[in-house]
């Protein structure tokens, strides 16, 4: 039984990992061609979204592992899992802030 828990949270993280890698490709590929026929502005714009949806995969992936980790009870893996996602916001918001 545990191992068919692990293996649903595997494919449940591979399908987000694959959706955005894919949703990604798309959109940067519709604001390479709307740069190649318009060569405006709002192109180079909705490349940069795709480029924020790649970015974003990853992230998306430790969320949906936290909670996971919290369903599953696994407060160890849970507690590892917050902490890096405390640290990437964080680290963000610095950045932003610029310190």
């Amino acid at each position: 039984m545990e191992s068919k828990k692990s293996l649903d949270i595997e494919k449940v993280i591979s399908l987000i990992l694959r959706v955005g890698v894919v949703l990604s490709i798309a959109v940067i590929s519709f604001g390479l061609l709307a740069h190649i026929l318009v060569n405006a502005k709002v192109a180079s714009l909705i490349i940069k979204v795709g480029l924020y949806i790649l970015f974003l995969t990853p992230f998306a992936r430790l969320v949906v592992s936290l909670f996971m980790f919290l369903l599953e009870k696994d407060l160890i893996y849970f507690v590892i899992t917050l902490a890096i996602i405390v640290i990437i916001v964080l680290s963000n918001m610095m950045v932003s802030l610029r310190f």
